[in-house]
Parts: C-alpha cells; structure tokens; sequence
C-alpha cells in the first residue's frame, strides 16, 4: 500500500506549473528592475551632461572676459557681473617698477574684478592683495574655492523644462608681463619706462577659475558640475 503511495503521480503537473510559473516570474521582474534602473542612470546621465555643458558654457564666458580685461556684454543672457565687480571700461594693470617687491599698483579703473585680473590674491607673507584699502576692495571671500560664494559672473542658461544656474569665479592669479602674443602688458612706451627696451622670454598671466553650474529650479539641486580652470593670458 506504501509503495502505491509513493508512486502516485496525481498532481504533480501542478507542482510543475507552479514552479516554472515561479522562475518565469522571477525572470520577469529582473528584466523589469534592469530595465527601470538602466532608464534611471540613462535620466541621470542626460541630466548631469547638460548641466556639465551649462559648465562649459561659463567656462567660454569667464574667459572671454578676462580676454576683454573685465569687459563683457552678451545679449540674452542679462546683466552677467555681480555690480560691485562690474568695471565702466577695460582693466588696465598698473606699472609696476619692482615687480619683486609685492607692492603691486592699483588698476584703472579700481574694482574688484580688476584688481583679480591685475594682482595675486596673496603676497609671500599671506597679505591678501585683493583685500588692499581702496574703492575696489575685494571681499575676505573673494579667495575662496566655492565659486557660489561671492561669484565673479553668474547668470541662467534655459534647458528643457528647467534652466541652469552658472557661478564662476577667479579664485588665484599669477602675475606676467606678457601676453600669448608676446606685447609687453606691463610696460609703456618711452625712456620714463626702464622695461621699455628689455623684451625677455614672454611671460603671460595664469589665472585659475572655478566654475559651478546646477539646476537653478530645484531648492537642492540635483544634478551639478564643478570644473576647475587654468587660463593662460
């Protein structure tokens, strides 16, 4: 009678039915989690590449306007510097006589943006340059490595269904006498300049910029780019 038992097969296609209807469903809901998570990370790619183009965008814009020695005006994008750092005209950089006494001249006209674009933000001692007395002083965070804190240039750029706030913000300068071209930019004309005569290996301006862009619609972004520049004037 136990052997009759045991060799009862009645029901076992049901036990069959439930099992491969479990793998299936198992194989199912893989595919499912690969699919939702792989359109997931695609969203979250798309998103942070545009807001990295945002980036590059102010990366071109901040360079262009140490190009043009603080003067810059773009249509369409609105008023792009900060007003405390908007200079009237081109920066002009001061002759210094002794460029080895850290005593570096005021800028024409003397703002903030200026006097970054003209002098280091430290001297050997730690003084902070940028911080001298005079109308163009900057900020004690004008140094400092968060572009969003006290930017340079800041403005929106429009996307899809949202746009992109671009902070970007020259952090540290390294002082020359030349630029790319080889023109002597610390140095006048006539015997009242002792540089005049003296043309030595062309030495140009190192500027370093930092530049932050985010989603400008969302109360935490979340999606953001930093990128960190070395720009050779």
């Amino acid at each position: 009678m136990k052997m009759n038992l045991l060799r009862n097969e009645k029901g076992i296609a049901l036990v069959m039915v439930l099992i491969l209807s479990l793998i299936a469903l198992a194989v199912v809901s893989t595919l499912l989690y690969l699919v939702l998570q792989g359109t997931k990370s695609s969203t979250y790619f798309k998103t942070y590449e545009s807001t990295l183009d945002a980036g590059h965008g102010g990366a071109e814009i901040v360079a262009s306007l140490i190009f043009n020695r603080g003067n810059l005006d773009i249509p369409g994008l609105g008023p792009l510097l900060l007003s405390h750092k908007t200079p009237v005209e081109p920066c002009v950089c001061g002759f210094d006589a002794d460029p080895y006494d850290e005593d570096y001249p005021l800028p024409s006209p003397d703002t903030c943006l200026c006097r970054k674009l003209c002098m280091p933000a430290y001297k050997s001692d730690g003084t902070y340059s940028w911080g001298a007395s005079g109308a163009g002083a900057c900020d004690s965070n004008g140094a400092s490595m968060d572009p969003l804190d006290n930017p340079d240039v800041q403005f929106s750029l429009a996307g899809v269904s949202t746009s992109y706030q671009v902070s970007a913000k020259i952090i540290d300068t390294t002082v020359g006498v030349t630029d790319l071209s080889g023109e002597q930019l610390s140095c006048g004309t006539g015997s009242a300049y002792p540089c005049e005569g003296f043309h030595g290996m062309p030495t140009p301006y190192l500027y370093r910029i930092e530049v932050n862009s985010q989603d400008a619609t969302a109360t935490n972004a979340r999606e953001r780019s930093r990128l960190s520049i070395l720009y050779a004037y």
